[in-house]
């Protein structure tokens, strides 16, 4: 799956998250003591995602709403996006499958 967004685009609508095992169930996330969402930019970088907030009050049901900061945009240069989510707690470490963003810039052709 694939999300398209916009140069400076500050998405006012939070990306939901529902986390499936192998088979296509959901997921509980309740094992986990720690959920954090990272993201690699079009040129692999770490995205700072200061001011994103995670609202993990379903994550029983494997459901996270990550929701965008309200102050700046996240995407400064066209390209492709990585995103994930990093779930740990004592003795586990997981992360989810990877979710491509797809940042376009109006009238420049994207790689």
């Amino acid at each position: 799956m694939i999300s398209q967004y916009w140069i400076d685009q500050i998405p006012a609508r939070p990306l939901s998250i529902q986390v499936k095992d192998q088979d296509g169930n959901n997921v509980s996330l309740s094992a986990y003591t720690t959920i954090e969402a990272v993201m690699l930019g079009s040129r692999n970088e770490e995205i700072s995602l200061t001011g994103a907030t995670l609202n993990t009050t379903a994550k029983d049901l494997g459901t996270i709403i990550f929701e965008w900061p309200t102050t700046r945009s996240l995407f400064d240069y066209p390209g492709d996006y990585v995103f994930q989510l990093k779930m740990s707690g004592t003795g586990k470490l997981d992360f989810t499958t990877t979710h491509t963003i797809r940042v376009r810039e109006l009238g420049r052709r994207n790689r």
